[in-house]
């Protein structure tokens, strides 16, 4: 029962946030894609479990996590370290610090990021080292291929590795599947995907376990969240934001642009929105939550954007940017075919008068 007890215990921690794996290999043409200061929130926290598996009847506690977010403060000779927050759905909060060396895998922050510009083919440094565990040797983890997805509001190209291993101790068998996207072209990790499953029989007494959870990235400094208004014209209005940014909406009639922020409750949030001025302009009025929020806003300006800063307190916010001039109804779409007609008039008044 202590190696069936055993192999719970790694597939719970292996299913964290952090994969915390060893590893032992080193390169000369892997590079750093991360700088101080670039930080990433995560969500979208999926967690499926079920088990009779005496003392593990229950979701572990760790696995309980509504929020958590990473921040580079430090990037010297390729040793990247970073604070990892964490908030759990109890409320509690647990922060830590990870360093590892990414052009040689050695340190206890593992695949949370790892080189970048990787490629299909490219071996990740980190030597599975757990593996050997089950197998008898040490386990690689490969890029699969590089694919586009749609990351804290922006598409983004990104490396993938599937990785399935099978489970086998005794009369235990299952597999453990992870599924990790990294963004290309800084190295961050955006998104895992975990199954674990595995049982065993006892006499007449079956026993399973299984765990399946999944995360993704919601907000970045990296990139910016880039939203684009279609209707016989397109702008993109951009947006900077340590939360969730959903529901966004532009109405012309209403001369507004509209859209919810949600994130860690308690936690200082802000969003740095940018507004072309083909698009909306002011003198503007700012609602957070049906309330007059303009005197907590900075606004400022060029000859072709308007950058409206809101700070606020975390949760599920709605916010309202109003200007009192929107794109008027003869849109770009339209000048053009109206410009030909236009033309087309000219020149026959033209050839008219030739001919009289």
């Amino acid at each position: 029962m202590h190696g069936k007890k055993n192999i719970l215990m790694f597939c719970i921690s292996t299913s964290l946030i952090l994969l915390m794996f060893s590893v032992t290999v080193a390169s000369t043409h892997y590079t750093v894609g991360v700088k101080v200061g670039d930080w990433a929130l995560y969500d979208d926290v999926y967690l499926a479990f079920t088990s009779n598996m005496t003392g593990y009847e229950q979701t572990p506690p760790e696995m309980n996590i509504s929020w958590f977010s990473m921040k580079i403060v430090n990037t010297l000779n390729g040793n990247v370290t970073l604070l990892s927050d964490t908030i759990y759905k109890n409320g509690t909060e647990e922060t830590s610090v990870l360093c590892e060396n990414i052009t040689s895998g050695v340190g206890n922050l593992s695949v949370g990021i790892i080189p970048s510009n990787l490629g299909t083919g490219d071996v990740i440094p980190a030597n599975l080292t757990w593996y050997i565990g089950f197998s008898g040797k040490p386990l690689s983890l490969t890029i699969n291929g590089t694919i586009t997805r749609k990351y804290a509001g922006a598409d983004r190209e990104v490396n993938y590795a599937n990785i399935t291993v099978p489970i086998t101790s005794g009369s235990a068998t299952g597999f453990m599947n992870v599924v990790s996207y990294w963004d290309k072209k800084t190295g961050v990790i955006c998104e895992e995907q975990f199954t674990c499953t595995m049982g065993y029989t006892v006499g007449s007494t079956y026993y399973y376990y299984n765990l399946s959870t999944s995360w993704k990235m919601v907000a970045t400094n990296m990139w910016s969240t880039v939203f684009t208004v279609h209707d016989g014209y397109k702008f993109n209005v951009t947006m900077l934001s340590n939360s969730t940014v959903s529901n966004f909406n532009f109405n012309e009639s209403l001369k507004q642009i509209s859209f919810n922020v949600t994130g860690p409750t308690g936690k200082k949030g802000y969003c740095n929105i940018t507004i072309p001025k083909d698009l909306l302009q002011g003198p503007w009025t700012i609602m957070f939550n049906n309330n007059n929020y303009t005197s907590n806003c900075r606004i400022t300006e060029n000859t072709t954007h308007t950058f409206i800063y809101i700070p606020y307190s975390c949760s599920t916010n709605a916010v309202q940017i109003i200007g009192t001039t929107a794109i008027p109804e003869t849109t770009p779409a339209m000048i053009i075919p109206l410009l030909m007609v236009l033309s087309m008039i000219t020149l026959f008044l033209i050839k008219r008068r030739k001919k009289q």
